[in-house]
């Protein structure tokens, strides 16, 4: 009976042993619970906090790397077909012999060494805004990811180096290390000014190299012995292409897609051929003036370039169009700044002058020529000129330093243009 009794309650203790560790259980896995949807809820804040923290997106990272590694695999075979060109003596290298100062072997080391010019702009450039970057605390400003910023001045330095390699020995078949990252620098001084108020709007960097080197290819087309008529062609189909679908998204403040829906095309001519119904009226009417100057300097060049040579100009064609777009781009920011009440500081005005300064004269000393690659070489030669400073450096050196000083303000101005936004909140600054 003791133990029948025993059992019993053996049994009972058991199973209200069993009853309180069970409902001690619960009570832990409630408190689990509900530590784990704190614990959740916490993490979620932290992680919403940190997505609104970061500054841009990540892909705007990989500007200034691509960049990096597409130099460097540019840079070898560059530098290998350099010094195939000066060894062999069949290749006429295009120098301005009254003004040839030959040195370590280079026989226009002037020329050379005067796209130093270009390395101290873009070293300056990258240090200054390096050491002007201020905290990122998400609430005031615009974003600060220094990224396309890095880019730009890089693009200065490789400017250089590669204006260097191709002044080893100036011919047209190595013209185009002298305008590449020209171009690339164009393009990018765009995407570093339309990312400040559409940051997740920008291209990714993919596509924007993606997107250069379709122009950098036509450039080489234009080198070759290409149809006329085949390339001029090409090229204005490529271009309406291109014209149309970045209007179109510039519009419509959409991520640049580059095979976009037919329904969305429809859309946005529907709104060109009934502007009023197009809410921003002041980009719409940027973008006309755009394209229209721009289509208007491609069709002069097509029909010039269809009657003479394609290959004498086409790389300004592309420098000038892109430098334009731009120009009207930052016209239209400065504009819009204005118009709500930001303040434009007086040194962002004295960029602007020195902007304009630098690239007048260098244009000047640009276009007076002392050689020429497009000439037969008897022909070039008598373009040369003597030496206009120290005795050793003549006018093209000339632009190169003129031209140098007028890169680093044109990308200073768009670093600093909103420098006046820096502790406003980010809530009360507007999207144009």
């Amino acid at each position: 009976m003791e133990k029948s009794n025993n059992s019993k309650t053996g049994g009972t203790m058991i199973d209200l042993g069993y009853n309180e560790e069970e409902s001690l259980l619960d009570n832990a896995s409630s408190s689990s619970s509900s530590t784990t949807v704190l614990n959740v809820q916490e993490l979620l804040s932290q992680s919403e906090t940190r997505r609104q923290l970061k500054t841009q997106p990540v892909y705007l990272k990989y500007f200034w790397k691509i960049l990096l590694i597409v130099s460097a695999f540019y840079s070898l075979p560059s530098i290998q077909f350099v010094v195939f060109q000066i060894t062999d003596p069949e290749i006429k290298c295009y120098y301005n012999y009254k003004c040839l100062r030959p040195f370590l072997g280079i026989p226009s080391f002037n020329n050379v060494l005067s796209n130093l010019f270009y390395l101290i702009a873009g070293t300056s450039f990258i240090l200054i805004t390096h050491f002007t970057s201020h905290q990122e605390d998400g609430i005031h400003g615009l974003h600060t990811d220094l990224s396309l910023y890095y880019s730009l001045g890089l693009t200065i330095i490789l400017e250089g180096i590669f204006s260097a390699l191709y002044h080893v020995c100036p011919s047209r078949l190595n013209f185009q290390f002298d305008t590449t990252y020209m171009l690339i620098g164009s393009g990018l001084l765009f995407f570093a000014l339309h990312q400040k108020r559409h940051a997740t709007l920008t291209a990714g960097a993919f596509k924007a190299y993606g997107f250069f080197s379709l122009f950098i290819f036509f450039n080489f087309l234009s080198l070759t012995n290409i149809n006329i008529y085949a390339f001029w062609v090409m090229f204005v189909i490529v271009f309406g292409y291109v014209s149309i679908i970045g209007s179109s998204y510039l519009l419509a403040h959409k991520r640049m897609d580059l095979n976009p829906s037919i329904g969305f095309l429809w859309r946005t001519l529907k709104k060109l051929i009934r502007p009023s119904t197009i809410d921003d009226k002041p980009r719409f009417f940027a973008l006309l003036i755009a394209n229209i100057l721009s289509w208007a300097i491609v069709i002069a060049f097509a029909v010039y370039g269809m009657m003479g040579s394609i290959s004498k100009n086409f790389s300004n064609l592309i420098l000038g169009v892109m430098v334009l777009d731009f120009l009207i781009y930052l016209f239209y920011y400065i504009a819009m700044k204005i118009k709500y009440g930001e303040k434009v500081y007086l040194f962002v005005w004295v960029l602007f002058a020195i902007m304009f300064l630098s690239w007048g004269f260098g244009l000047y000393y640009f276009e007076i020529s002392v050689t020429n690659k497009f000439y037969t070489f008897d022909e070039s030669l008598l373009l040369n000129r003597p030496c206009i400073i120290f005795n050793y450096w003549d006018t093209h050196d000339l632009w190169h330093f003129l031209s140098a000083i007028g890169l680093f303000s044109i990308m200073a101005i768009v670093y600093f243009v909103d420098w006046d936004l820096r502790t406003v909140p980010r809530s009360l600054i507007h999207v144009f």
